[in-house]
């Protein structure tokens, strides 16, 4: 098991309940599929959350009663999805389901126990279309908890099966970084996988020619300076410093080491627009391009669940 027991990790990360949110479209094979392979090796629950606004119609109709029946037939409609996508995704997995009528953010706030929610993006526009519109970025900006985005990228397979499966763990040093890399260790513990420690400098931090590799040599002590003593991942991680834009750089070095999940750390203040590295929407960007999973871990994440 990863040893954790250095001075910036007081706890081994927790994942006991895995909050789902889910759109019931047929994009949400991937979500569910990623959601309960980590519910497997966690041995976590898992709430299948969804939120509605009623159709309109169904205040068309004459009378109360009426209006009440109509509305009664969409609620159980979208029950039996929930229900549907239970049994077909969850066999074997302790799991709820939860419907909201209201808003994104009125589903948030049931699901204030989850150590991590999933969620899916489409990539039409970055994150902003997410499986169901505000959602991703309600959860983007208010979440304490770990958030694993799934895009249209992804697949549920590994690009290529000969290669051993990877975790990359993009990083700028800024605050928040011990309890993203805590979850990138036991992810990587999780999937027997081998370990990637990136930082990609932005191109306006290139020092001239002569300076580049002592410049990179710095970068990736500092990297190595993350990991604890005991670690107890094999083979041991490996650190890579590239210079760039970092969007391009995280998908580029997730494309070329076959990574099955990239984790990054996010700043709470423009937590929609602004993660591991700099302003401008990099989490949002690598998340729907990328081709594998997404793990983003605000720098708010409690340290009770770290």
């Amino acid at each position: 098991m990863v040893n954790l027991c250095h001075p910036r990790f007081v706890v081994t990360p927790q994942i006991e309940s895995i909050a789902v949110l889910t759109d019931l479209s047929a994009n949400m094979a991937a979500p569910l599929s990623f959601a309960s392979s980590l519910a497997q090796q966690n041995h976590a629950s898992i709430v299948l959350a969804h939120a509605y606004i009623p159709l309109p119609s169904a205040f068309a109709a004459p009378t109360a009663a009426l209006v009440e029946k109509s509305l009664e037939v969409e609620r159980r409609h979208l029950a039996d999805a929930l229900e549907k996508e239970q049994r077909d995704f969850f066999p074997g997995i302790r799991s709820t389901h939860v419907l909201v009528e209201g808003s994104p953010k009125d589903m948030l706030t049931q699901l204030k126990g989850a150590d991590l929610i999933v969620v899916g993006t489409s990539g039409t526009r970055g994150l902003e279309k997410v499986a169901f519109g505000s959602t991703a970025e309600a959860v983007f900006r208010s979440s304490a908890v770990p958030v694993l985005t799934v895009g249209p990228h992804c697949s549920c397979s590994s690009n290529d099966p000969e290669k051993l499966p990877t975790v990359l763990f993009a990083t700028d040093f800024m605050a928040g970084v011990e309890q993203a890399i805590s979850y990138a260790l036991l992810l990587a513990h999780q999937q027997h996988a081998r370990l990637v420690l990136l930082n990609a400098a932005a191109t306006q931090e290139v020092p001239p020619a002569l300076d580049q590799e002592a410049a990179k040599e710095a970068r990736r002590a500092a990297l190595e300076e993350l990991l604890p003593q005991d670690y107890g991942l094999t083979p041991a991680p490996i650190c890579v410093v590239e210079f760039g834009t970092p969007s391009q750089v995280i998908l580029d070095q997730a494309r070329s080491w076959n990574a099955t999940m990239i984790v990054m750390g996010a700043h709470p203040s423009h937590f929609a627009h602004a993660a591991s590295h700099t302003s401008g929407g990099l989490a949002y960007h690598v998340a729907a391009a990328a081709q594998c999973p997404v793990f983003i871990v605000p720098e708010r994440c409690s340290p009770a669940r770290v």
